[in-house]
């Protein structure tokens, strides 16, 4: 009896490894699992162990990635086969691991125990010592999955015989389809069905956001599947539907797809809600303007020519937004670059930022994840929002602080009058309820109290340095009653104005004997 076919698993996520581990009665399909590993660093050491045959690996994992794991282990261990787990977004990086020798891929949301089985029996068949525990029949691949290779970049001139039996007409297009719950059978059978007409369709790479559709058809369907495609979108609702341009050889699949995929990438970004494009009427993009001058923004800002600033910058968001062969990354690395430069100019401006402050990253984060223009625009213009009530909160505070200083030097000069809260909040314009409150709050004490100290102070002046009576001071300052003065000079100062007068003049006196002294 031969070998037991040996087998590594290697993913960082522990219930990944375990949903492998139960796909399939290994034992009893004539494999035993060694080992299992959270990250290339660790199967080379385990590798290094155990020396299995086959090693299935996830990519994307810490400290040691799977591109690393399978070109370190084929440098080391030629002999070992590696099957890469993929999701939809690495595609690009998968078809690296295939320069560096993987036998075989597998797409996680794909992953089950059939065609992991189907895989690891394709892999065995090619190795000498293990030929026993292949199945007995070599299984085939259909043709969606030998298509879906080819997208990768896997090499297929193998089953280019089994291909050239599956498409009778000369042409292909390539459909895909984007919206939620899509279900890739029933989009097939959909199509098929509405074109009225013998042709090949093929389900690929599906999943439940995005559907695509191979079509294998003569020139003179062309017009019909446009129509037949264009009635389709307007009969699902929230889904979109893309055609890529005709070509004529199934060997430009992988090129087709790929340059269609990128460019329609964009569109998708751009016009979420467009619910068709077609390959020869992508919607045009606004035509090239002058790049965004941040360094004369900036300056508007500065100069608080806020309107003419905020106008200019929201006029090339509206332009960029219809730059439909832009990178989505530029875009939104632009509206993130506005946010930092914002937040500093406010900050250098003297406005509170602590707010806005905070929440910088979780701007910087929501609209790089942003799915499309739209989810991007909603976060930056909420920042731009947020952004003028800082401003306006500052702007009403510092004209509330002039106009506050403005009422003191009011009081400073007009005390002798008879003053009342209410006369000075109409004469600056103020609600006398919120100007009292403002008061109280901004300044420590109430209009009242601040009125006594002013005139109380402006009367200890005069008791110092006149001769006028105390009853005619009182008038002097303000005060329309000679004993209400009285008290209220006695509780700020501690004692009667005839008292002050008297200790004032003693100190004066004895001031002027000790200079007197000095001088003999």
């Amino acid at each position: 009896m031969g070998e037991v076919c040996k087998v590594l698993i290697v993913d960082d996520e522990m219930l990944i490894r375990q949903g492998i581990i139960n796909y399939i009665d290994w034992e009893q399909e004539g494999f035993q699992i060694v080992g299992e590993a959270s990250n290339g660093k660790e199967a080379m050491q385990l590798i290094a162990e155990f020396s299995p045959h086959i090693v299935i690996t996830d990519i994307v994992m810490p400290i040691m990635d799977g591109i690393d794991l399978v070109r370190e282990g084929k440098k080391a261990f030629p002999d070992i086969e590696f099957i890469v787990l993929s999701s939809f977004e690495d595609f690009n990086y998968v078809r690296s691991t295939f320069q560096n020798g993987v036998a075989d891929y597998i797409l996680k949301p794909k992953l089950n125990g059939a065609d992991l089985l189907r895989i690891l029996n394709q892999i065995i068949s090619r190795i000498p010592d293990l030929q026993h525990c292949a199945a007995a029949a070599k299984p085939e691949r259909s043709t969606e999955e030998i298509l879906e290779s080819m997208i990768l970049g896997y090499d297929f001139s193998l089953e280019k015989a089994a291909l050239a039996n599956a498409f009778p007409n000369s042409q292909f297009a390539l459909v895909s389809v984007h919206g939620k719950n899509l279900d890739p059978n029933q989009l097939k059978t959909m199509l098929k069905r509405s074109i009225l007409q013998e042709m090949p369709v093929f389900a690929l790479n599906s999943s439940d956001t995005e559907t695509i559709l191979l079509l294998n058809f003569i020139p003179r369907q062309l017009d019909g599947i446009k129509r037949t495609i264009e009635h389709q979108a307007m009969e699902t609702p929230d889904t979109t539907w893309v055609m890529y341009e005709p070509f004529d050889v199934i060997d430009d699949l992988k090129r087709v797809h790929d340059d269609g995929r990128s460019q329609i990438k964009k569109y998708l970004f751009y016009l979420p809600e467009s619910p068709l494009f077609f390959y020869d009427g992508l919607p045009e993009e606004n035509e090239k303007q002058a790049s965004f001058d941040l360094n004369h923004f900036i300056e508007m800002f500065k100069d608080r020519l806020f309107k003419a600033a905020f106008t200019y910058l929201e006029n090339h968001v509206d332009y960029l937004a219809g730059r439909y062969n832009n990178d989505s990354f530029e875009f939104k690395s632009f509206l993130g670059n506005i946010v930092f430069n914002v937040i500093v100019l406010l900050d250098s401006m003297k406005y509170d930022t602590q707010d806005i402050e905070q929440k910088k990253y979780t701007y910087f984060s929501t609209i790089n994840e942003a799915k499309h223009v739209n989810e991007a625009l909603d976060q930056f213009n909420g920042f731009l929002e947020e952004v003028r009530n800082v401003m306006l909160i500052g702007d009403k505070a510092n004209d509330q602080s002039n106009n506050f200083d403005k009422i003191l030097a009011y009081i400073e000069q007009h005390y002798t009058e008879p003053l009342r809260l209410s006369e000075i909040a109409s004469h600056f314009h103020f609600n006398a309820s919120y100007l009292s409150s403002y008061f109280s709050t901004h300044h420590k004490e109430g209009f009242s109290e601040y009125l006594n100290r002013v005139r109380i102070k402006k009367s200890m002046e005069l008791l110092e340095n006149s001769t006028v009576s105390i009853s005619n001071i009182s008038g002097m300052v303000g005060y329309s009653e000679h004993s209400y003065f009285c008290k209220v000079f006695k509780r700020i100062t501690g004692m009667s104005p005839g008292s002050y007068r008297k200790e004032h003049q003693i100190h004066h006196e004895n001031e002027e004997k000790g200079l007197s002294d000095l001088k003999k």
